[in-house]
């Protein structure tokens, strides 16, 4: 708390000082009132305050001998001057006037103020209370028979039997020196809170942290540096420490210089940043402390959603070749090269990526996943590769880690990538030989440890003819390749799966978990499944949730109206055609949007697409129309 002190030298002054310090919101500091006058050695040692208001001979002293004090004057004004000097030409007429003061220098102009009063006067200029004798001697011999000045001068005037007129300050006066002692008070708290806040925040940095002058002193440093280098380090040089020549470099370029040196025995990453007409702030980060952390924000991101969360035992089956499948995943999964998985919207892709991802030695890192076709390019090229800070209009200041960043040492899933644009295609080619990323804006290469697995449901050989998804980036994702069923397929897996997932939502949504009827799954299995799995789950979640009977039949499965809420049934004769653009004989997405009632979004969802690769598709079913024609 800052602490204010009002020096009232005569009585008269207190109840003006105490009517204004009650007047004062004094939140975050006090004000106190103290009468004395003169220049007492022991008082003045003896003040407990930040501030102090003082006039006089008074206010000389204390600046003088306590430095640490901020004293701020009661000034003596012009008003108050000529006030004295008309009492006293009223109480004694004829006399010629002496005045002592330590505030202004009269030299040269006591002349025209004798004029102007009609009396003569006469000036001495004293700095402390043992002058005030000496020149009230020489004012007297003088001529001097009536002695203007403070209450000090009046006092000893008093004592040896001269006339005297004390000047006394006006109010106005008074409450301006104690308001501008409030604004020092409240600019003292701020600075003394900031000040405290940099200590703080440098003696609980992890860093070794100290602040150089230009003649290589040091002016300040934290904790850390003391113990990194075995002592109190202000006011020594640098050089015994660390080499000037380093560091001065970082002066003369102007610019932050960071580098990696052995300092005190250990690896370091030494950050010069040089501090304008000041010198240089040095950090000195410990390198495996640095790389802890760096494994530890990876890890909270992963626990923030970057993590996988299934297995193999996640996928429920007992169809031979969905179990050959995750067999051939499984085996994938103990080596590092770059798997594509192909297979229709809803047939388990990002449940294959996740569980290839937990088997693997990358389990305990991060696992990323994006859709390519949910983002235009230029966001998704942000996304995937971050940017600086001011790289582009709207750009996050302080820049963004891209997904290749934070999915290090880990996997990085890029679904629908077929759907990714021909220009990032060569910049994920880059990633994939180089080993490397560049952000946007920036002007160093990243390197970055990544598995990445892919995952389309559209025929990329086809893209590929087209001159749409580059070959060479083809053959680097797609090294491994699974081939996902869908579920028309495997229906033998139907009633594992349907029994599982209505189970999981009763559960989920505090139901009771019904009995279902074998002829349950023969109604299910005449059903085409377009959705697949996806489309499979969502029916059972709202039987779990719109069934009431102890006994699911096909009476409550027909209550569901499958047949109305489902896009169609198209089927697929040849995996390698995967959803490939329906001819225009009625199967095509624009009737099935109509059809269905939905909005393009809602459908889209259905479908377990973005609404934007909704709508290329149907472009492309259009374009094909239109070349039919």
């Amino acid at each position: 708390m800052i602490k204010i002190l009002v020096i009232v030298p005569y009585q008269e002054l207190q109840s003006i000082v105490d009517t204004k310090i009650r007047s004062i919101d004094s939140k975050g500091f006090s004000i106190e009132s103290l009468h004395f006058y003169g220049t007492n050695t022991q008082t003045i040692a003896d003040i407990d305050a930040d501030i102090v208001v003082a006039r006089g001979i008074t206010k000389e002293a204390i600046s003088e001998r306590r430095p640490d004090i901020h004293v701020i004057g009661i000034p003596l004004l012009v008003y108050d001057f000529l006030e004295a000097l008309y009492t006293c030409k009223q109480l004694y007429p004829g006399k010629k006037i002496g005045w002592i003061s330590n505030q202004y220098d009269l030299e040269g102009v006591s002349e025209k103020i004798s004029a102007l009063i009609g009396c003569e006067l006469l000036y001495a200029r004293i700095s402390d209370q043992f002058d005030i004798a000496v020149s009230v001697d020489y004012l007297h011999n003088m001529g001097c028979e009536v002695f203007v000045g403070g209450l000090t001068v009046c006092r000893f005037c008093e004592d040896i039997g001269f006339a005297h007129v004390h000047i006394k300050n006006g109010i106005h006066a008074i409450e301006n020196a104690i308001d501008e002692a409030i604004t020092a008070g409240r600019a003292l708290e701020t600075s003394i809170s900031k000040a405290n806040l940099l200590k703080t925040l440098l003696n609980n940095a992890q860093d070794a942290i100290i602040a150089v002058n230009i003649d290589g002193i040091i002016i300040a440093s934290n904790k850390i540096a003391s113990i990194l280098f075995h002592g109190d380090l202000k006011s020594s040089n640098i050089e015994s420490l660390y080499p000037r020549k380093n560091w001065e470099a970082a002066i003369s370029a102007k610019n932050r210089i960071e580098v990696v040196q052995t300092v005190c025995g250990q690896h370091m990453l030494v950050v010069q940043q040089p501090l304008s007409g000041i010198g240089v702030l040095l950090t000195f980060q410990n390198i495996k402390r640095l790389q802890r952390i760096e494994q530890k924000i990876r890890t909270e991101l992963s626990q923030k959603g970057l993590v996988a969360k299934y297995t193999f035992q996640n996928i429920l089956t007992k169809n031979i070749h969905v179990q050959a499948l995750v067999a051939k995943a499984h085996r994938y999964s103990q080596v590092d090269e770059s798997i594509l998985l192909i297979g229709e919207t809803g047939s388990g892709k990002e449940l294959f990526a996740q569980s290839i991802h937990n088997a693997s030695q990358r389990a305990s890192k991060p696992f990323v996943a994006i859709n390519c076709a949910a983002l235009p390019e230029n966001l998704l090229e942000s996304e995937l590769f971050g940017y600086e800070d001011g790289a582009f209009s709207g750009a996050r200041k302080g820049g963004r880690v891209g997904l290749f960043e934070l999915a290090h040492g880990g996997t990085i899933f890029l679904d629908e990538i077929g759907e990714m644009s021909v220009n990032l295609q060569a910049k994920l080619l880059r990633v994939l030989q180089e080993k490397e990323i560049r952000k946007i804006g920036g002007d160093t290469n990243i390197p970055v440890d990544v598995r990445i697995i892919s995952a389309t449901n559209i025929n990329i050989n086809e893209k590929v003819d087209n001159g749409l998804f580059r070959i060479d980036l083809f053959y680097r994702i797609s090294l491994l390749t699974i081939r996902l069923l869908p579920l028309r397929e495997h229906m033998d897996d139907i009633p594992v799966l349907f029994e599982w997932f209505v189970k999981h939502y009763c559960n989920k949504h505090n139901f009771r978990i019904p009995h279902i009827l074998p002829e349950v799954y023969e109604l299910l299995n005449c059903h085409s499944w377009p959705g697949n799995i996806r489309e499979l789950r969502n029916y059972a979640e709202r039987l779990a949730i719109l069934n009431s009977a102890a006994i699911v039949g096909k009476e409550q499965i027909a209550e569901l109206d499958i047949d109305a809420t489902s896009i169609g049934g198209f089927k697929t004769e040849d995996n390698d055609n995967l959803l490939s653009p329906a001819d225009d004989t009625g199967t095509d997405l624009r009737r099935q949007l109509r059809s269905s009632g939905l909005s393009q979004e809602d459908f889209a969802k259905t479908l377990g697409i973005s609404r934007t690769t909704l709508w290329r598709r149907m472009q492309a079913e259009k374009d094909i129309k239109t070349s039919h024609i």
